[in-house]
């Protein structure tokens, strides 16, 4: 039986369901909520965080790739409890986002990639809750020196282990591509690894490219934000990609990044759903009109990542 490690343990793939492949059940930007507790109200952002979630559940969603890193502020035990009192299966990470903590600077290569594989085959901090992903990150400017040592450290931990990544990518610069090459540098095998935020490009060509070194691409950040492409524009790109037979890669998500409540302040509104379902109540049955097949939205919610989780393309 091929097994996935999420936050309340492993689970049989085939039980992984519809799945969102770029998301977050809470992001603290680094150690904000560590540091500064005084500040948030915890209690209302499980509870928050769990009815979105529950939502999320009921509207279909089975699954969830979450990939927040310590610089994040990821909260495992957090996410274990929200997963367990939610239904919806949370896939947890290792890695490092964008924001580079000091002590990797000059950090051996391989005891990055030891550090991430720990986490992977042992577990998180002190629990036993195990990284089902490797995130690293790129953003405007390209692959920094501190990048590139996170992305050789996270291709190392992925030959040893079979583990994944996702990536963060500034797809406006088609920083994608120099992740691509220093993949292929280490070795690593290439469909073990989805290149995220593609969606942030409407370039069909520079997408087709990236596809065809064998990575995944999660289309993900809809429904989009001032300056980036909005959902339409994400779809006209996306049923490019599936006209031109790449759909067996895609996957999508949202890069939802629910806050902390901040004590004191003013609740958003609660009004419209959980942004966790934007893709499947509206990206996706827009897709279905324009005529994509069901059968084709099904395949990138449900068969694309488990076969990314496992790396059982039969599965």
């Amino acid at each position: 039986m091929l097994t996935i490690e999420t936050a309340l343990g492993p689970i049989d793939a085939a039980n992984l369901g519809a799945t969102l492949s770029h998301e977050h059940v809470l992001v603290g930007m680094g150690e904000d909520i560590a540091h500064y507790p005084w500040r948030y109200d915890m209690a209302a952002t499980r509870l928050q965080s769990i009815k979105e979630l529950y939502e999320a559940k009921a509207g279909g969603i089975d699954s969830l790739i979450d990939l927040t890193t310590p610089d994040l502020g990821r909260d495992v035990e957090f996410i274990r409890d929200v997963s367990a009192a939610s239904g919806v299966n949370v896939i947890v990470a290792t890695g490092i986002w964008r924001d580079v903590p000091r002590s990797f600077w000059m950090r051996d290569i391989d005891e990055i990639a030891d550090i991430f594989v720990r986490e992977i085959e042992v577990g998180i901090g002190e629990t036993t809750i195990k990284a089902g992903c490797i995130k690293v990150a790129s953003d405007m400017g390209g692959v920094t020196p501190e990048a590139e040592r996170i992305l050789r450290g996270a291709a190392r931990a992925c030959r040893r282990t079979g583990c994944p990544i996702s990536t963060h990518q500034w797809a406006p610069e088609e920083v994608g591509r120099r992740q691509v090459e220093v993949f292929l540098e280490e070795g690593a095998p290439m469909d073990r690894i989805a290149i995220g935020h593609s969606a942030d490009s409407t370039d069909a060509d520079y997408l087709e490219e990236l596809l065809r070194t064998g990575v995944y691409l999660s289309m993900d950040r809809y429904p989009g934000a001032p300056g980036r492409p909005n959902w339409e524009q994400r779809n006209t790109t996306l049923k490019v990609l599936i006209d031109r037979g790449w759909a067996h890669k895609l996957m999508l998500g949202h890069d939802y990044a629910p806050a902390p409540v901040v004590r004191g302040a003013e609740r958003p509104s609660a009004s419209g759903p959980t942004r966790y379902l934007f893709c499947t109540t509206v990206a996706a049955p827009a897709l279905v009109a324009q005529g994509v097949p069901q059968e084709t939205i099904d395949l990138m919610f449900r068969d694309v990542p488990r076969h990314f989780l496992t790396g059982a393309t039969g599965a």
